[in-house]
């Protein structure tokens, strides 16, 4: 009893004390967790949206950037096969054929309309228009034989920088707009779950959607129009080129090489401007003519700046005609890189007499490596490359899978491009090794390409 006696005293003597300390401990208790501990809460759910933030960001990019391959794949055949078509290498090999297993061979006069036997410009209108491939291979059997191997030159090397030309640009609008689209639909995401109310919120989401799928439809300028005039600007270059060499000249492969830069380089030259106009319809009549084969129900938003539709082809045609952005500079690395592949995977081939091998994405630094160690002063005959680079466009517009092919080798003559290109048991295929996708498309690893798109998607202006 004396101990509670005593601290009874204690406690009435130092009462006030004991008031205050205990009432500064809870508010001091309070304050700290209220002010300071709170705050670390509040500062760590911050850095926690954040990172939830930026993961969204990054995982929403890295989706588009798999749309835009895919999308490219899928587009891929309705942009190559009017090409091919266009430059039909494959009926002049034929018509080449037939002249070498029957030297004489010749058309009537009913067969072309006249007795003339050179191509003239009423043959190549009736070859333009007939869908008879028996009519349009009696139009090339008039020709030569050696004006047939003019043709098949010309034809086969203008396919190639076509195909390459027309693919780079596809990949890089495609990129152009499906990152400005995921762009734009997560900022009205991130706005719309926010409260914040724009103008955006009293769009009709079936309008949007409309507007969308018009934006894109608008790559049917390059589809349709764009690649016949890049055809029309590589044909004369590459006959300017390659008049010189004929079908027995003997190359090397840096020679080769070398040639198709220096018309790579004339057309970044001389025809930037017009390079671009036909990637994208940024002249006005030019898009007028893509939406009246799209959606001609949009032609009218064209009259309000304002308009959605308005506002994506005006930053579309921005960042393409900027030259801070360097778009046509990032095209030109594009063809470049696609032509670093070509000419490992024509080096690999021709030295090894064999298309089976490819640049594939796995092992490109190791066949490049392998390529140099080849002797670079190897020639070949023209014939030799225009035989590989048929297999090569057949590679380049392959969406699908690609698989080994085996050519036999017999390039010793210059009739041996005919027996590789036509012989159906000189190919074979083997399900030893296959590709998924596009190897060109594969090979693309540029970081300015990965920097372009990231510059698109997070310009949140």
């Amino acid at each position: 009893m004396a101990i509670f006696s005593s601290l009874a005293s204690f406690f009435n003597r130092h009462k006030r004390k004991i008031l205050i300390t205990s009432t500064v401990t809870i508010s001091i208790y309070y304050l700290v967790n209220h002010f300071v501990i709170q705050k670390l809460r509040d500062y760590q759910n911050t850095l926690r949206q954040e990172l939830i933030f930026k993961q969204q960001i990054k995982q929403r990019f890295i989706q588009t950037q798999q749309d835009c391959y895919y999308t490219i794949l899928a587009l891929l055949p309705v942009l190559t096969a009017p090409v091919i078509d266009y430059l039909p290498v494959e009926l002049i090999t034929q018509a080449l054929r037939l002249k070498k297993n029957n030297p004489s061979a010749q058309v009537t006069n009913t067969a072309t309309g006249g007795s003339n036997s050179e191509l003239t410009t009423d043959n190549l209108n009736l070859l333009d228009n007939n869908n008879n491939p028996q009519s349009k291979l009696a139009i090339y059997l008039n020709k030569s034989k050696i004006e047939l191997w003019n043709l098949l030159k010309i034809k086969t090397i203008t396919r190639t920088l076509t195909l390459i030309y027309s693919i780079s640009g596809l990949l890089l609008i495609t990129r152009l707009q499906l990152n400005i689209l995921a762009r734009r639909s997560y900022l009205e995401s991130a706005i719309l779950m926010a409260g914040v109310k724009t103008s955006n919120n009293d769009i009709d989401p079936h309008e949007n959607y409309i507007i969308e799928q018009s934006y894109l439809s608008l790559s049917w300028w390059l589809l349709n129009k764009g690649w016949i005039n890049l055809n029309s600007i590589i044909e004369p270059l590459v006959v300017q080129k390659f008049e010189s060499i004929n079908p027995k000249s003997e190359l090397s492969i840096e020679q080769f090489d070398l040639i198709f830069q220096d018309v790579i380089n004339e057309i970044s030259v001389n025809h930037r401007q017009t390079i671009l106009a036909n990637l994208f319809p940024i002249n006005y009549d030019d898009l007028i003519e893509t939406l009246l084969n799209t959606n001609p129900d949009l032609i009218n938003h064209l009259d309000t700046q304002d308009s959605n539709l308005v506002k994506l082809i005006n930053e579309t045609n921005t960042i393409m005609l900027d030259g801070n952005l360097g778009f046509f500079d990032l095209h030109n690395s594009v063809i470049l890189n696609m032509l670093n592949t070509l000419v490992s995977n024509l080096s690999l081939n021709m030295n090894h007499g064999s298309s089976s091998l490819l640049a594939s994405s796995g092992n490109l630094k190791e066949q490049e490596a392998e390529a140099q160690l080849i002797n670079a002063n190897k020639t070949f005959k023209l014939a030799s490359f225009l035989a590989q680079l048929s297999v090569q466009n057949g590679i380049l517009i392959d969406n699908d899978n690609l698989k080994d092919q085996q050519l036999n080798d017999d390039d010793e003559d210059i009739e041996g491009f005919i027996n590789n290109l036509n012989n159906p048991s000189g190919i074979l295929n083997s399900n030893n090794n296959n590709l998924s996708g596009n190897v060109y498309v594969n090979n693309l690893y540029l970081d300015e390409l990965d920097d372009f798109s990231a510059g698109i998607y997070s310009n949140f202006e």
